[in-house]
């Protein structure tokens, strides 16, 4: 038992040491200051909105803010550890894993338990206003919790996961949040219906996840290995997906689905897109709204960038984001020539060096205009239509695209 035990320990201190690179780079010196600033700038419009808010808002924010919640607590992967090769190599031991299923199903709990308590102390303004907190139902929201993270560790590791289950542990979670801060007739109704479903939805997957032809030196439940493997797959896939909008992560294996939503940004295929001085220039438009997260990376910043000039509606304040913006993501994206160049598909067409380089320069000062012409026309909108914030802002363009052109022009 203390083999298998010392595996699946192995396995976890790894991929918290690997979390933990990626974090060092992730969060530096540089983007931590930014997010405290950004921080604090929400914080105090926050306090200032809370003022004037009237009770329709309070409790719009509210009811949105606990959607996202209860669907992070619903949506939310276990991690199982499991690896394709364990389905021969631990199938001997395999009545020894209830054992870390029951430390998985901990972890997790512990870690929707601090959520919880963030959730709590981010909300209390609102709460405070528009309601009070029921003890009872705090100690239901515990238990649903828990309950949630064994419905999923047995579809994961001893069934299959099933939708309408999802969609149950979703409203369930939402409606009890709502029941712990606002005390109403009507919710509590739905709470009860729904803690019944969810005991139906428990009952359902213990009954249809127990092992029928297990013999006596067999487990009543049989841990679906393959199944559970893709699962956590899937899992560590997604997350190098995100961890590669900040830095260069291998993806080496990985699936990454096409973007259908980003082909109205691609240029209309037609065969000029094939002649020679162009065929690159449509490469690169797919390569950065299809394969790579590049795009991503830039969103990324613009919502950072919009975040900071929302937040303290200042002409100045905006036009150094402007410019941050483009300097941030000029940087990160120019090395991406020569992370294209070593695939295969850069070398298939006899083009000059000099055609590929400048197709991909004038992709890039594309992105950067679009980009943070829609960062000037958002900071003009939300400061004072006056000449010299006008003029400061689109200075502040200029600025930013001349920025860009000169880090672009190293491109080589």
């Amino acid at each position: 038992m203390s083999n298998i035990e010392n595996i699946f320990l192995d396995r976890r201190k790894k991929e918290q040491d690997l979390k933990l690179t990626y974090s060092k780079y992730i969060f530096n010196s540089h983007l931590i200051m930014f997010l405290i600033i950004v921080l604090g700038a929400a914080l105090i419009n926050y306090s200032k909105w809370i003022a004037v808010a009237s009770q329709f808002e309070l409790y719009s924010v509210f009811i949105a803010a606990t959607i996202a919640f209860s669907y992070y607590l619903a949506s939310n992967k276990i991690k199982t550890y499991i690896k394709e090769a364990d389905s021969v190599f631990l199938l001997p031991l395999e009545k020894y894993y209830k054992k870390i299923g029951a430390k998985t199903v901990m972890s997790l709990t512990t870690t929707h338990i601090i959520a919880v308590i963030i959730f709590y102390f981010a909300t209390k303004p609102i709460t405070s206003i528009i309601g009070s907190i029921n003890k009872l139902g705090i100690c239901l929201l515990l238990m649903i919790i828990i309950l949630n993270n064994l419905l999923k560790y047995f579809q994961v590791i001893h069934y299959t996961e099933l939708v309408w289950v999802k969609i149950i542990q979703f409203i369930v979670i939402f409606i009890q949040i709502l029941v712990v801060f606002i005390v109403n007739t009507y919710i509590l109704i739905f709470d009860m219906i729904g803690v019944v479903a969810l005991a139906y939805c428990t009952f359902y997957i213990f009954k249809n996840a127990t092992n029928k032809a297990s013999l006596e030196d067999q487990e009543k439940f049989v841990v679906k290995w393959n199944e559970a493997a893709e699962y956590d797959k899937h899992r560590m896939e997604n997350y190098l997906k995100f961890v590669n909008m900040f830095v260069d992560v291998p993806l080496s294996g990985v699936k990454v689905a096409r973007r259908k939503y980003f082909d109205i940004l691609l240029p209309k295929l037609t065969k000029e897109n094939f002649t020679k001085e162009n065929s690159f220039k449509y490469y690169y438009y797919r390569v950065f709204l299809r394969q790579e997260n590049t795009i991503y990376l830039a969103l990324r910043l613009m919502l950072l960038a919009v975040l900071v000039i929302f937040s303290f509606k200042n002409t100045y304040v905006s036009a150094i984001a402007i410019v941050s913006y483009s300097y941030l993501t000029i940087i990160q994206l120019v090395p991406l020539y020569k992370q294209m160049s070593n695939n295969i598909w850069h070398s298939i067409l006899p083009i000059d060096e000099s055609i590929k380089v400048g197709s991909f320069k004038k992709m890039l000062s594309n992105v950067t205009l679009i980009t943070t012409l829609l960062l000037t026309i958002i900071a003009i909108c939300l400061s004072n239509f006056e000449i010299v914030n006008i003029s400061i802002t689109v200075g502040a363009l200029v600025v930013a695209n001349i920025i860009a052109k000169v880090f672009i022009e190293k491109v080589k």
